[in-house]
């Protein structure tokens, strides 16, 4: 079988303005997201990463960084915040009425939030709206913003964030939803503007998922994906001594590698041996992605255990030429 390309670099398309992340909870999506957002930052960009959680995970990522509504500068040309809805339902009310006080009274209501629970798409006009506001805000003649990272939510609620335009659109065709809506679908839709990423692991659950997701959001709505970052991918430790790596992993004695481990030998080669084990399991599933026609691209297993320490090791690795 033959593999699909799996690229060590990133391409054209994380370097758009907007880029739209998402995945299967747990593959690394906050990661992944984050170190494109250094990496940004770290070339003199404007940058801002906007998670959407509850539990974000920023605090962990950056040190001496507490996660909140209002924007926050995490290190030279970096903000962040997280985007949640309720404060963002506040913001837009006040903005809106131009009654601020008066408005989050309304927005803490009870009822209010019941009718607003009730009303499908809210929770992805308004964070969808934020991140339209923050678009076009300007420096002078300039964007005030060179890129922003959304860490969107996981794959369902992502879905349904895609579909939403085209939902609200057949069902209101004037108003201030309709137009939202309008400039929301002009910015998923510009493929010189935006950038659709989903990341998965190469494992089946997160395979499939975002199998699923892709061909959905394909089917279902005029945007298209434009990379899959595949993340914690094994080496190949073996590289173009493949066989003679292969059989000293089953046992046959080797005296250039056996010499280089020395009395460590047999215990390097039982955990070498679980890893090339682990890494042809991903290449089943790196398969299976690539007739998904998105290009793939490679973040590499990083053993470390502080989520700060990933991500630096994982930003270097984005940033090679």
């Amino acid at each position: 079988m033959v593999q699909p390309s799996l690229q060590t670099r990133l391409g054209p398309a994380f370097d758009r303005r907007f880029l739209f992340v998402t995945g299967k909870g747990g593959v690394g999506k906050s990661l992944v997201s984050a170190a494109l957002a250094v990496r940004s930052a770290q070339r003199g960009q404007r940058t801002l990463w906007v998670e959407m959680s509850e539990s974000p995970r920023g605090g962990y990522l950056f040190e001496d960084f507490r996660p909140q509504y209002d924007l926050v500068p995490v290190r030279d040309h970096l903000w962040a915040m997280n985007l949640r809805l309720q404060p963002a339902i506040e913001e837009y009310l006040s903005v809106a009425f131009k009654v601020p006080l008066v408005t989050r009274m309304i927005a803490r209501n009870s009822l209010f939030q019941i009718l607003t629970g009730a009303l499908p798409g809210l929770d992805s006009l308004i964070p969808l709206g934020k991140i339209w506001y923050e678009l076009g805000r300007t420096r002078g003649r300039r964007p005030y913003w060179d890129r922003i990272v959304l860490d969107a939510p996981a794959t369902g609620h992502a879905l349904a964030m895609l579909r939403f335009p085209a939902a609200a659109l057949d069902m209101v065709k004037s108003g201030n939803v309709a137009d939202r809506s309008r400039e929301i679908d002009a910015i998923l839709g510009d493929e010189t503007l935006t950038s659709l990423i989903a990341v998965t692991t190469l494992e089946e659950l997160p395979a499939d998922e975002t199998g699923e997701l892709i061909g959905r959001v394909h089917e279902e709505t005029p945007y298209r994906f434009a990379a899959v970052v595949c993340n914690s991918v094994f080496p190949e430790i073996g590289r173009d001594a493949q066989s003679r790596f292969d059989g000293w992993l089953q046992g046959r004695p080797d005296a250039g590698i056996d010499e280089r481990f020395s009395a460590a030998a047999d215990k390097v080669r039982k955990r070498l041996k679980w890893l090339e084990a682990r890494r042809q399991d991903q290449q089943r599933w790196l398969a299976q992605l690539g007739a998904l026609d998105v290009p793939l691209t490679r973040a590499p297993w990083i053993p470390a255990t502080r989520e700060a320490d990933v991500l630096s090791a994982l930003v270097e690795e984005f940033s090679r030429p």
